[in-house]
């Protein structure tokens, strides 16, 4: 049979459809070789080493380590409590790669707390560090301090006062020199056209301790044509920013606030945050006071501030004077302790009460004392007091001590009379 190209093409066509190469003597081929081994596995992990804690306090611990590794994503840090302790738990979350420092917080003053961290990727872990024994260190009592100060101290004629007063200071920030000088507004109140700081308050005593003085502003301050320039000028940051004069700052366990109530700069409606009527007004300084009471932390308050909230009208009972009442309030919502005011020439002391309305409140009410008597003249008397607030009241030149503890505070009142009257006693702070 004659063979045609045509009929080796379909045959051709048949066998590869079915496989059958083979039936025409094809061998199958065999050169591929061997299967090639696995990759190696990943190198492991090094372990970090030197674990240490760089500081430690009552309730955090700062712990560092050496990083060894370069193929890590992360590290586990695992904590136990108690001395000898061995069930290790991890603290928080994964740290990151190549972090060597942690900052556990939250823990238990006078405590044994022990470490150990690995790292670690997706497919291995490392051994652990050494492991790293630590105490927590026990809880200190905040130290307490000395505040020391007065109001309405000077005018271009007045010396003796002054002088008495300042020194009176001097000796208490001599005597302990945590110790530091406060006012509390008319630091000069003369009215005399051309009249400056420099020329009528320097030289009198106060502005011998200026740098461990905050001041407070009262509207004599600016007297006739000192105004802000004159004020600010010479009181600088002592009295918190210029053309606000308000301030806070922290001493042991106590918040200061120091407000700025004279009304000469910015005008009464927006000094005070009240209108004649009564009614609110927007005012920079009353909201941050709110702000700035909200966002404190220590356990006690002081407010210093020349205008005050009670005093003894002339007929001896208890007055409240209607522009501090949103600023009182405010002061009652968030548990201030005492408030330090002036205006008044005299010293007097009032019960713990309600700034609201001037009811006792022996739970959250503030302290309010007036303390006038930085050397500038005095008051005339007053009656006695009827069934008021007013628990103290002296009309002598002199200055008032605190006392900032922990939880309490201690006053004083010390005349630049010898022998001359005071006032003493001790409170606790609200809780």
């Amino acid at each position: 049979m004659k063979v045609t190209s045509r009929f080796m093409i379909r045959a051709a066509l048949v066998l590869s459809a079915g496989g059958a190469l083979g039936a025409f003597g094809a061998c199958k081929d065999n050169s591929a070789g061997p299967t090639p081994p696995p990759p190696p596995p990943p190198p492991p992990i090094a372990a970090p080493t030197a674990l240490a804690a760089t500081t430690t306090g009552a309730t955090s611990v700062a712990l560092g380590w050496t990083d060894n590794a370069n193929n890590e994503t992360g590290f586990r840090l695992e904590r136990c409590s108690g001395a000898g302790c061995t069930n290790f738990a991890q603290v928080g979350t994964n740290l990151a790669a190549n972090a060597v420092t942690f900052t556990d917080e939250g823990l238990t003053a006078s405590t044994a707390y022990s470490y150990r961290i690995r790292a670690f990727n997706a497919t291995d872990t490392s051994a652990f560090s050494n492991t790293l024994n630590v105490t927590t260190t026990a809880v200190t009592a905040s130290p307490s301090f000395t505040m020391a100060g007065a109001g309405e101290i000077s005018t271009c004629n007045s010396n003796a006062g002054p002088v008495a007063t300042s020194l009176l200071v001097k000796n208490i920030l001599a005597a302990d020199t945590s110790a530091i000088a406060f006012t509390v507004g008319n630091n000069l109140a003369d009215m005399t056209p051309g009249s400056t700081f420099q020329s009528c308050f320097v030289g009198k005593g106060w502005d011998d301790f200026r740098s461990k003085t905050w001041y407070a502003i009262g509207t004599g301050d600016f007297g006739t044509d000192r105004g802000p320039d004159g004020v600010y000028g010479y009181l600088g940051d002592r009295t918190g920013p210029a053309h606000k004069g308000w301030f806070s700052f922290d001493k042991g366990s106590w918040h200061v606030v120091v407000l700025n109530t004279s009304d000469w700069e910015h005008g009464s409606s927006w000094t005070f945050g009240i209108d004649p009527q009564l009614n609110r007004v927007p005012s920079e300084q009353v909201d941050w006071l709110t702000a700035d009471l909200a966002a404190t932390t220590k356990p006690c308050i002081a407010v210093i501030s020349w205008e005050r909230r009670l005093y003894t009208t002339s007929g001896g009972g208890l007055g409240r004077n209607s522009n501090m009442l949103p600023m009182g309030n405010i002061m009652h919502d968030f548990g201030v302790d005492v408030l330090i005011s002036a205006k008044d020439k005299l010293y007097a002391r009032f019960a713990k009460a309600n700034p609201t309305d001037g009811s006792p409140d022996a739970t959250r009410g503030l302290r309010q004392f007036i303390v006038g008597t930085g050397g500038r003249t005095l008051d005339s008397e007053t009656p006695p007091p009827g069934p008021t607030l007013r628990e103290a009241e002296i009309r002598q030149w002199g200055v008032l001590k605190l006392t900032m503890a922990e939880n309490s505070y201690s006053w004083e009142f010390i005349s630049t009379v010898p022998g001359g009257a005071t006032d003493t006693g001790t409170a606790q702070c609200n809780q």
